[in-house]
């Protein structure tokens, strides 16, 4: 688990905690909640660790405690998560059997209920009642991604902890470290900040097809031998015809529009194809920078509006021709 990257990514929120453990003013329930991919779930487990960790140092990551929290084994750490799609009555009552009972090791009993907004009312009910009688050594930590959704007595009984989104540069390290190439990786960054998001992107079809055509339409572009819209419809058609396809691919050329507009400000950090710099490059002078921000606009409009419309081709069709026009 990178827990470097919580640290670096919600250093605010490891920060508060730590104070929290050094100071002894431990909340008994916190709410961890935040955008989708903020490490929630994981942070929730890195606190655990910070609360029954055996070393001075905490968390130490390598004591045994730390280890068995890690791999969901310590008797005093408890992990409620749906089933399919809720958390029902009946685990909220096996939670509060089971912290009934006397530990069988020392230090704080703690309990993980990960995406508490998909709880049934019942079980929200049962856990009101488990929330309203706090006991010291008990200590609760509720992850979610959507607290619109949650019960406002629940929230009013809990600590709010909000979590910022990660930052591209942090999905991007993230997805290296799990064997994707820079390249791709950098690109599933800028599409989302959600690890496991990007890497359900990057298992669609037609995904690796995609960001490789997106140059290849700019390249036609920019060569007046070559037609953009016989290119398109040589071997665009895949994309017309799937949804999910024509918005990555819309995604895409915004990226490496916005690409083109990054270096001419001379912002080279971040560029998303930045293996194509001098395609950019030329990009940039072949049309002066207020075009590129017509042509950027036009490409959000067609990107929000993919869904209604009734010819997808007729869209990108226009779309192309005005990439195309030089004046």
């Amino acid at each position: 688990m990178a827990f470097d990257a919580i640290r670096k990514s919600q250093a605010r929120v490891v920060q508060l905690l730590e104070n929290s453990v050094k100071k002894g003013r431990l909340s008994h329930a916190y709410l961890f909640e935040g955008a989708i991919g903020a490490k929630q779930y994981e942070t929730a487990l890195y606190f655990a660790q910070m609360l029954l960790c055996q070393s001075d140092d905490k968390p130490c990551l390598t004591c045994h405690n730390c280890k068995r929290i890690l791999h969901l084994t310590h008797p005093n750490v408890y992990v409620v998560e749906p089933i399919k799609t809720s958390i029902r009555k009946q685990q909220i009552v096996d939670l509060q059997i089971e912290f009934s009972k006397t530990s069988i090791e020392p230090g704080k009993k703690i309990y993980i209920i990960k995406d508490i907004d998909k709880i049934q009312v019942g079980a929200a009910n049962s856990l009101l009642k488990f929330l309203e009688e706090p006991h010291d050594n008990i200590v609760g930590i509720l992850t979610t991604t959507n607290r619109n959704a949650i019960l406002p007595t629940i929230i009013s009984r809990s600590q709010i902890v909000s979590f910022a989104s990660l930052s591209s540069t942090v999905v991007e390290q993230d997805l290296i470290d799990v064997g994707y190439e820079k390249y791709k990786a950098r690109i599933l960054s800028h599409l989302t900040s959600s690890v496991n998001e990007a890497e359900e992107i990057a298992s669609i079809d037609g995904f690796e097809e995609i960001i490789d055509f997106v140059p290849d339409m700019y390249d036609a572009i920019l060569d007046e031998t070559k037609s953009a819209l016989m290119v398109f419809h040589d071997q665009g058609d895949f994309i017309v015809f799937d949804n999910v396809l024509s918005k990555l691919f819309m995604q895409c050329m915004i990226l490496l529009q916005k690409d083109i507009l990054h270096y001419f400000d001379g912002d080279m950090t971040h560029l998303v194809y930045e293996q194509h710099l001098d395609l950019i490059s030329n990009l940039s002078q072949q049309k002066p920078k207020n075009r590129r921000i017509e042509e950027l606009e036009h490409m959000l409009d067609v990107s929000s509006r993919l869904d209604r419309y009734i010819n997808q081709r007729l869209a990108y069709d226009n779309l192309l021709y005005e990439l195309e026009r030089s004046e």
